[in-house]
């Protein structure tokens, strides 16, 4: 049982008797996309979370078949052609770009285990957030996509370094230069992920399994392991995140962006 649930519209949170708590990204019908309330909600309760004593273990997961399928470019090209012909300017670039580098940074600045549960396609920056958890559990039709330079962009969230950290950087080339999708069965043998479930019903049953484990354990035994096996793998973090906000503000206003961001845009109304 839950003892405390909440609704606020683009995520529901909970957090029950063993300390485990559950973002779901609630936007089924954008392919849970993060706009400006979901990136939001998700930040303040990784924030609020990461001060609670009770609070273990986190699990984040996406309703409706999707984890998430990266920024509403549906909302970014409104702010576009809010502007008119002159596109997006430097600041309005730097604050779409610096939304998704701080939910990065609130997962990985959680001093508890996070868990992404995965099913369905995790893209863009929604790839980048699952990439930020510390255990990554996904179902069989689950793919991973950065699907950044097909839109005229290039990673970020975090994912520049996540990757080719827990790829190798060859096969994170290739994820990131092709733009193509990676199947979770190949994500698993990458050791992208930990784990592939055969269904939405097997993947619960794993991630629920596994956070009752974490949930048990010394919280400050958690955090203080958590710390060192960052200092070792997540030290070039920060600097990953600078570089993609310089280079995704630059790219956010060019004319191969705007081109292609009001073509996608408009194949999704």
């Amino acid at each position: 049982m839950s003892d405390d649930q909440i609704s606020q519209g683009a995520i529901r949170t909970s957090v029950d008797d063993r300390g485990v708590a559950r973002l779901t990204i609630c936007r089924p019908e954008k392919m849970n996309a993060l706009d400006t309330e979901a990136n939001y909600g998700i930040k303040a309760a990784m924030e609020e979370w990461s001060q609670r004593d009770d609070v273990r273990v986190i699990v984040l997961d996406g309703e409706g078949g999707s984890f998430s399928a990266g920024a509403d470019v549906v909302s970014i090209n409104r702010q576009s052609t809010a502007n008119g012909a002159s596109g997006l300017d430097a600041g309005q670039a730097r604050g779409i770009i610096s939304a998704g580098s701080e939910l990065a940074r609130a997962v990985r600045s959680a001093p508890v285990p996070v868990i992404a549960s995965v099913d369905g396609p995790a893209a863009g920056i929604g790839a980048s957030l699952a990439l930020a958890a510390d255990l990554i559990y996904a179902t069989e039709r689950s793919y991973f996509l950065l699907a950044f330079v097909n839109i005229g962009l290039m990673p970020d969230g975090g994912a520049s370094m996540l990757f080719a950290t827990a790829m190798g950087r060859v096969r994170a080339n290739e994820l990131a230069l092709l733009g193509e999708k990676l199947r979770a069965p190949e994500a698993l043998s990458a050791g992208l992920i930990n784990g592939v479930y055969d269904d939405r019903a097997a993947l619960d049953a794993a991630v629920d399994t596994v956070a009752g484990k974490l949930a048990g354990k010394s919280r400050a035994a958690l955090r203080l392991t958590k710390s060192a096996l960052d200092a070792h793998t997540m030290s070039g973090f920060e600097a990953a995140i600078e570089r993609e906000l310089e280079g995704q503000t630059e790219l956010l206003q060019s004319p191969e962006f705007q081109a292609a961001i009001a073509a996608f845009a408009g194949a999704k109304k």
